[in-house]
């Protein structure tokens, strides 16, 4: 059987829909330019199952995994009934990715189980290339060529009932027992950029043989470490919540000559507040406050050269307190550390630059959460490595949108014509059940025509 696209009265032919939008696809930051990124880095992983007993290759699934993500489908269930009970999701499916043939959902869990989450850093590392090379980069520098890089961590699993070797444990006041997988995510960030590129990502998971908890620390040891070694060229200016704001994690920082804006508390951090106090009563700190058009009122105090606490006074930072003041009178204080030199030239945009941090949290993670991409849902456990793995997949396919989002027109038509996020996702997945598409080119496109040019499809079988 055969599905033909019809208009009412008239086949509708792929060049009649390439006539508008005018926008036009990016060579190496549109769908199909990163997907052949991906696919190459996907390739140089090495599988370790018997070359006899391969039907689904490696990069196959992979790039079948990051199709899922792509697509937004609910579970990996839902994903193996619409490739395989659909000849035509098939069919799409296989031309817009490459795809020889897709694994079931058993299947690709049992391949991909054993894939480390690591072994997906090289394919991070290729789409950023293909963004710097586009100049997309450019578009997210500070203070002298600099990148703001905000760090945090996140749920990714939590379950009384499924866990593996690697899950963190929790003991419950109420005798229960939970199960649990975290990761720490690093993403490229700009006060002024709505787009947000995630960078790399560390599972906070036990390792092999370890009978203790992971935490976000040590996570973080490995990622600046991952970070180093992939990017030692890149300036970043690293952005952390106050569990970084410690001796061993800033000396790291200066070793990797990775400049750093660190919030701070008083809790946490009481020797610097008093030092900054005893540099008030003396003079030695700059202070000012202003009132701005709006009716609102920002101040600010800061002091340079200060011990960071009595165990590590060796390590210098400075430090700024920051505070802004409503309309109503409500003031929202922020406190941070830097080894930027600040003056009152910079002050204001060293600030905004510090809570920019928040972008990781709400462009990221919450995005991931709450848009589509169904992040906490548990796609599958496995054994070793699966639920990092397919975050990482998730993330990429996350990546991926946004560079698209960012640098490629004919995508932002389609985006800015479904206008959610959700209804994007939602229009992409019922074109690919109905009409057979040759390219990416044609299902953006399909998207993008404006609503009175928009074609009124029908679908006619034909045996």
């Amino acid at each position: 059987m055969v599905r033909n696209l019809r208009l009412i009265g008239d086949t509708v032919t792929y060049a009649s829909l390439m006539a508008s939008p005018t926008a036009t696809l990016r060579k190496h930051l549109s769908a199909p330019g990163l997907i052949a990124t991906l696919r190459q880095q996907f390739s140089q992983i090495s599988d370790h199952r018997r070359a006899a007993s391969i039907r689904y290759s490696l990069p196959d699934t992979l790039c079948a995994a990051l199709a899922m993500f792509q697509f937004k489908f609910p579970s990996l269930l839902r994903f193996d009934e619409a490739c395989h009970q659909d000849d035509v999701r098939m069919g799409n499916l296989r031309r817009l990715y490459s795809l020889n043939e897709v694994a079931s959902d058993t299947q690709m869990r049992s391949i991909l189980d054993p894939v480390k989450p690591a072994e997906l850093r090289k394919a991070f590392r290729a789409i950023h290339s293909s963004a710097q090379r586009g100049k997309v980069l450019e578009d997210f520098a500070i203070f002298d060529n600099q990148l703001l890089l905000s760090i945090d961590g996140t749920g990714l699993f939590s379950s009384t009932k499924v866990s593996c070797p690697h899950c963190g444990v929790k003991k419950h006041q109420s005798g229960e027992t939970s199960f649990y997988h975290q990761l720490l995510a690093a993403a490229i960030v700009h006060p002024d950029q709505k787009t947000v590129l995630p960078l790399d990502f560390e599972p906070i998971v036990r390792s092999d043989g370890d009978t203790k908890n992971d935490c976000e620390r040590n996570a973080g040891k490995r990622l600046l470490d991952a970070l180093n070694q992939q990017y030692a060229k890149r300036s970043f200016i690293v952005l952390e919540d106050a569990l970084a704001a410690n001796g061993p994690h800033i000396q790291t920082l200066l070793d990797y000559a990775m400049s750093f804006i660190i919030n701070i508390k008083p809790a946490g951090n009481a020797t610097l507040f008093e030092h900054m106090h005893e540099r008030c009563q003396s003079g030695n700190a700059v202070e000012a406050e202003e009132a701005l058009d709006d009716g609102t009122r920002r101040g600010y105090r800061f002091a340079e050269d200060l011990p960071l606490n009595d165990s590590h006074s060796t390590v210098r930072v400075n430090m700024l307190e920051y505070w802004v003041v409503d309309k109503k009178g409500k003031t929202t204080n922020f406190s941070w550390i830097t080894n930027l030199s600040i003056n009152t030239e910079n002050v204001h945009d060293i600030a905004q630059a510090a809570r920019t941090r928040w972008a990781i949290e709400n462009g990221v993670f919450n995005t991931l959460k709450n848009q589509g991409y169904e992040f906490e849902h548990n796609y599958g456990h496995g054994k070793q490595y699966l639920s990092s793995t397919l975050a990482g997949l998730m993330l990429l396919a996350f990546l991926t949108d946004q560079l698209q989002n960012h640098a490629c027109a004919l995508f932002k038509a389609a985006r800015g014509r479904a206008r959610v996020q959700k209804k994007m996702w939602e229009t992409m997945r019922s074109i690919i059940e109905l009409v057979d598409i040759p390219d990416w080119e044609t299902l953006w496109t399909l998207i993008a025509r404006p609503g009175d040019k928009k074609a009124m499809l029908t679908v006619v079988d034909s045996g």
